[in-house]
């Protein structure tokens, strides 16, 4: 794809990433509206082992979450990464970057989609909403990477990854199973005094532990103002709406009581999206 060269000595680059990082700040390369960085940013990363009880309580804090004005930023790779991603398209009052570990020289709108959502699961509802901002310069994407480069490495997902938490007011992070690249960016981002929160569900005992701290679909909400954010207005009945999926945790001995639930499970149907 084409794309712009933003150096740290330019005047639109963002001052927030400047000033953090000093010295090693890189440069970025992108496409779309820059704009994007100066909105209130929520950036996201979650292990891609959750479970159910996990994504559960990871959606009550959506439920809240939603109904503020910002903008979301992430790799979106693992399974509750994509269901965020997806909530962010749904929402006018959302905006989404995406940040690659490919060079912008390599990538695409559509190669990004399908490294995330691959068959069957690329037909997914937000499809068209994804391509329809793509299309008219409503979606930013970044990159740190050599613009022609064009596999993902792993040494540039990690970095990938610190910047796009630098870039963000706070980081949500759903799920970081201890051991992790997730766990270990989280002790980082503590380290650095970035602020980031998760569930205050046992599963994310762990994280609690480190100092992250456990909100509620209640808490969240005064969480984030004091960071800074601020609500949406209303939306209207006829504005398209998430239907932000109902984990219900099987009983104990039923078929299947032990298997996560995967993407597929957490799609909702044509139907659900439309609002209907």
């Amino acid at each position: 794809m084409e794309y712009q060269v933003l150096k740290p000595t330019d005047s639109a680059y963002p001052t927030r990433l400047r000033d953090k990082l000093g010295k090693e700040t890189p440069i970025l390369y992108y496409n779309g509206p820059l704009e994007f960085l100066s909105r209130w940013t929520l950036a996201v990363i979650s292990s891609d082992s959750i479970g159910g009880l996990g994504m559960l309580a990871a959606n009550q804090l959506l439920f809240t979450i939603r109904e503020y004005d910002l903008n979301y930023i992430g790799g979106w790779h693992s399974v509750m990464e994509t269901e965020i991603f997806r909530l962010g398209l749904f929402r006018k009052n959302t905006t989404v970057t995406l940040f690659s570990a490919k060079g912008l020289g390599k990538e695409t709108f559509d190669l990004f989609l399908l490294d995330r959502f691959y068959p069957p699961l690329h037909e997914f509802p937000e499809r068209d909403e994804y391509f329809r901002r793509a299309n008219s310069g409503r979606l930013l994407i970044l990159s740190i990477t050599e613009p022609n480069v064009g596999r993902t490495l792993p040494k540039n997902v990690m970095a990938r990854n610190w910047i796009s938490c630098n870039l963000a007011d706070a980081v949500f992070i759903p799920y970081a199973a201890k051991g992790t690249k997730t766990y270990r960016l989280t002790k980082q981002l503590l380290a650095a005094g970035i602020p980031c929160f998760t569930s205050e569900d046992a599963v994310n005992r762990e994280l609690h532990i480190l100092g992250v701290p456990g909100l509620t679909r209640k808490s969240v909400g005064p969480y984030l103002e004091g960071m800074g954010a601020e609500r949406a207005e209303p939306q209207t009945p006829a504005a398209k709406q998430i239907a932000l999926p109902e984990i219900i945790p099987l009983q104990e001995g039923s078929q299947g009581s032990n298997r996560p639930p995967t993407q597929l499970d957490l799609l909702p149907s044509r139907k659900q999206s439309s609002g209907s």
